[in-house]
């Protein structure tokens, strides 16, 4: 990954994505007048520094590349976080496939693959978006099934033992999380176990509703300082 000052000519155009991810979580939760929109909202600068940076190795285009780091969403009620940065991404491809028709800016899989702005008016709907993160067709970014707060976590710790004893710990596994799911006994069970076998492949990211006005870990992140403070951190 580029230092946070390499990466600071994008911060700009990072922001507009963030900006339309934000609309598209509250256009689609509105519509549907259910949902989790604060565990989502406050997942977005992550979720846009971890994709767009280069700290996490993916493919828009094939979720399923072998040697591709893995995403979970360890509490998958906030999935409306996924859906709308998947759908915002995916428009940006679209556009310049009709501005080129090269075949790099389509999915390798097809449409059928392909998470779309459409498909956010189906959220919760029968045979539409699911409300609880499941890793299948359109969705295939993530790589558990998750639901409640915590339940994730140890399906990450478990992955990213697998990969490093099949010898691929250079593949990451990536579990996102917010501060609820530390109410867990299961999240504070992985954390000690992977700190215990060494899973140095395993990047557990807590969001907590609090670093907007204070501070984490006994460092200051205010929101005031972006993608540089998340991305340092």
């Amino acid at each position: 990954m580029k230092s946070p000052n390499d990466l600071k000519q994008y911060y700009d155009k990072w922001e507009i994505t963030k900006d339309l991810i934000v609309q598209c979580i509250d256009i689609m939760l509105n519509l549907r007048q259910s949902g989790h929109p604060g565990g989502s909202r406050s997942k977005v600068h992550a979720m846009v520094s971890t994709l767009l940076s280069g700290a996490m190795r993916w493919d828009i285009r094939d979720a399923g590349k072998v040697f591709s780091d893995r995403y979970v969403l360890v509490a998958g009620h906030t999935n409306p976080v996924v859906y709308a940065t998947l759908a915002v991404l995916n428009e940006a491809l679209r556009i310049k496939y009709s501005q080129t028709s090269l075949d790099k800016y389509t999915h390798y899989k097809g449409t059928d693959f392909q998470l779309v702005w459409e498909d956010l008016i189906t959220l919760r709907n029968n045979k539409g978006l699911p409300g609880h993160a499941e890793m299948e067709g359109k969705t295939l970014f993530f790589k558990f099934n998750t639901g409640p707060s915590g339940h994730g976590s140890p399906a990450a710790a478990g992955e990213a033992l697998a990969l490093k004893y099949a010898n691929a710990s250079e593949v990451k596994v990536f579990a996102f999380e917010g501060e609820g799911g530390l109410t867990t006994g299961a999240s504070h069970e992985t954390m000690n176990s992977a700190w215990g076998i060494g899973l140095g492949n395993l990047v557990l990211f807590c969001e907590l509703f609090p670093q907007i006005l204070g501070s984490i870990s006994g460092r200051n992140l205010r929101l005031k300082d972006g993608y540089a403070g998340l991305l340092e951190w």
